[in-house]
């Protein structure tokens, strides 16, 4: 591929307004794949830190994604790898993979380790959604046996409360990081939405993308038993965790009143 060819592959990505160049430079470089210029909305590859050309688009993606967010989202540096960028890259680079200039094909090798961390990450999961359950249970006997949950929590389990939390909303089968990210929309749809998306296999930036957008107007008719199940379950959590704070308040005023003269 030459310059021209990367370019006209990474205009089907996007419609950018303003243009940009793309410059391999015949270099190879031990501190950075590739960089791109805001001032003059140039991206540079050093080609030669490449294998084959799967590996070269994957940078230009990646520069691409800093002219974009520079040029079309109002992000005012270029080093700047937050969640927008992230989201927006993988976003990219999936359109990529579905126009056919970028491939996700591992080699034999690569695979079988693919497959074996994601072995091993569900049975982390499965581990953590075991140690929610039974830390529901254990704010359950706490509640009815007089025992102070945060104590038992901090001293006995040592984690913290808000870990203990996140535990206790973890969803089937995913990810810690996934997990959260899903349950963070705060609107059922939304939420759906970020679950589909994290079962077809997108990035937790993508997700938390997703998680994060404005809810639309919806009819309530339109809603099925899942969704309804998992809203259950959302308020049900929301309601537990403000009876556990206003315990606290309780006692709080309770120990300041007993210190009143």
């Amino acid at each position: 591929m030459n310059n021209e060819e990367i370019k006209s592959s990474l205009k089907k990505l996007f419609n950018c307004k303003t243009d940009f160049s793309v410059t391999m430079t015949g270099k190879q470089s031990s501190k950075v794949n590739g960089f791109y210029r805001p001032n003059t909305c140039e991206i540079f590859l050093h080609n030669r830190n490449f294998k084959n050309e799967n590996e070269l688009m994957y940078t230009a993606v990646h520069e691409l994604t800093h002219h974009i967010l520079t040029t079309e989202k109002g992000v005012k540096t270029a080093k700047a790898h937050s969640g927008l960028f992230w989201s927006t890259f993988y976003d990219l680079l999936d359109k990529a993979v579905e126009l056919g200039f970028y491939s996700r094909t591992r080699s034999v090798e690569t695979q079988k380790l693919i497959d074996e961390a994601k072995k091993i990450e569900k049975s982390i999961s499965e581990l953590q959604q075991k140690l929610g359950e039974v830390i529901s249970k254990i704010y359950e006997s706490c509640r009815e046996n007089g025992d102070r949950v945060e104590d038992v929590i901090e001293h006995d389990i040592q984690i913290t409360r808000q870990k203990a939390k996140d535990l206790c909303k973890m969803s089937d089968g995913n990810s810690d990081e996934i997990s959260k990210a899903v349950n963070s929309a705060k609107d059922v749809m939304i939420r759906n939405a970020a679950q589909q998306a994290a079962d077809e296999g997108k990035t937790v930036e993508q997700v938390k993308a997703i998680a994060t957008r404005k809810a639309r107007a919806v009819d309530d008719d339109l809603e099925n038993p899942e969704q309804l199940r998992r809203e259950k379950k959302r308020l049900e959590t929301t309601i537990e965790r403000l009876q556990d704070r206003l315990v606290q308040v309780e006692e709080t005023l309770l120990s300041m009143q007993g210190g009143e003269q």
